[in-house]
């Protein structure tokens, strides 16, 4: 019973009065909203926070300002190329189409059952001959001796599917100009491109005959905008020594000019003076180079204005017909051993630039050699990864090229040469050039700039 009795009296007793191990615990204490505060300021926590927001907003401004400098410093990327601006042209004068009747006349139907052989020359477009009746009010009238308007556009048909574009070359007329001109070379602009012709070719002389042509060109081409491929151009020959154009010229003009002078020879200083003059000023148009194909030249010298047209920056406009190196028809080289090796190096070259990033555009380097800059013309051809080295002997001494003296520290491959040696596709550090002897290099891109 005293048991129980223990139970009972225990359980009465709250358990907040038991005392802990014997001993009775302190009351708290509370710190005041005052003291709080005093401690909180004099502790180094806020000092620390705001140093800490400090350096992130620093860092942050200087972040701000590197991105900035980037974006002002870094250059912008260039917009892709249009097709005529790299493009290969040929030019085929209608005294040499071929004759599709037997009639003894070219026509028309004759160009479009060889257009095989320009796309097997990695050619992009044609450009055909003054076909058009020479009056300005007849510009969208083909003549009849050259075909009709239902074979060109047949030719532009087959062109469109196989990739290749059809250019006409506008005839020389003998009206003066008046206030009807502008709207009759826009009318024949505007009813030939409605046909798929892609463009135009205009001598540069007469000069107030260009200068109508580029107005009306101006004004059409700032009213339309093309579909991406469906972009138009005007091809301007000049023939003169001096290459220029004095008047100001839309975007879509390219100028095409001589590599051979009057002279018939190449110097080292003349090809420098004609490059700089096409690429020097901002506003010149696109250029263009061709090659006057008439008296034998002399040897060696073809195979040098071949690479030359084919590697220098701009579009080249090759020319069809008597004395060509790639005339539209096989047999014109038939029994003559030079015109065949001409013919074999341009087709060489026109698919290697077909297929060569470094080709196309406008972007060059000129590298002039220390101890040869009388005889060397070399240059380079920047790429997306690599680059093509050109270099040119003019000389009449045959010469030894070492890739150092161009800052070159590993070896090239060759991918063309005018000679047996070196031979295509070997990597070489050194180059042994032997008069009139040209010799293309692919070498890493950044280095000998």
């Amino acid at each position: 019973m005293g048991k129980a009795e223990d139970v009972v009296i225990t359980s009465q007793v709250p358990s907040e009065s038991i005392p802990l191990l014997g001993h009775t615990l302190p009351s708290p204490t509370y710190l005041t909203q005052e003291e709080v505060v005093q401690q909180a300021e004099s502790a180094p926590w806020p000092g620390v926070r705001k140093a800490l927001l400090c350096l992130l907003g620093a860092l942050f401004a200087c972040l701000l300002a590197l991105a900035v400098l980037l974006m002002v410093t870094m250059p912008r990327p260039r917009p892709p190329l249009v097709w005529w601006q790299k493009a290969s042209f040929y030019h085929l004068p209608p005294a040499s189409f071929p004759d599709s009747d037997g009639d003894g006349q070219g026509d028309l139907e004759g160009v479009r059952h060889q257009l095989d052989r320009l796309l097997a020359l990695s050619v992009q477009a044609l450009v055909l001959g003054p076909i058009l009746k020479s009056d300005l009010a007849n510009l969208s009238r083909i003549l009849p001796a050259h075909g009709s308007q239902e074979q060109l556009e047949a030719l532009v048909d087959v062109g469109k599917k196989e990739g290749l574009r059809i250019l006409l070359e506008l005839p020389v007329w003998e009206e003066e100009l008046d206030n009807r001109t502008n709207h009759h070379l826009k009318g024949a602009f505007q009813f030939w491109q409605a046909l798929g012709i892609h463009g135009f070719l205009v001598s540069k002389d007469p000069a107030w005959r260009l200068e109508a042509v580029l107005d009306a060109w101006s004004e059409l081409g700032a009213q339309t905008k093309p579909d991406r491929g469906q972009e138009k151009v005007l091809i301007v020959r000049d023939e003169s020594e001096r290459c220029n154009i004095s008047s100001r010229v839309p975007d879509s003009v390219i100028l095409s000019c001589r590599l051979l002078g009057a002279k018939r020879n190449l110097t080292v200083q003349g090809l420098a003076q004609r490059v700089e003059g096409a690429l020097g000023h901002p506003r010149v148009p696109w250029p263009g180079w061709m090659v006057p194909w008439g008296p034998p030249l002399k040897s060696g010298l073809g195979e040098m204005l071949g690479v030359l047209q084919l590697t220098l920056p701009g579009v080249p406009l090759l020319q069809g017909g008597e004395g060509s190196p790639v005339p539209l028809q096989n047999e014109s080289t038939e029994g003559s051993s030079d015109r065949l090796l001409l013919e074999n190096l341009h087709c060489s070259l026109l698919t290697l630039r077909a297929s060569s990033f470094a080709l196309h555009g406008v972007d060059y380097i000129p590298l002039p050699l220390a101890g040869h800059s009388e005889d060397v013309f070399a240059f380079l051809r920047p790429g997306s990864c690599s680059a093509i080295l050109v270099v040119l002997n003019l000389g009449p001494w045959p010469l030894q090229l070492s890739l150092s003296q161009l800052n070159f520290l590993v070896p090239a491959k060759v991918l063309f040469s005018t000679h047996p040696e070196p031979q295509q596709e070997s990597n070489v550090d050194r180059v042994r050039l032997a008069p009139h002897q040209a010799v293309l290099l692919q070498v890493p891109r950044g280095r000998g700039q």
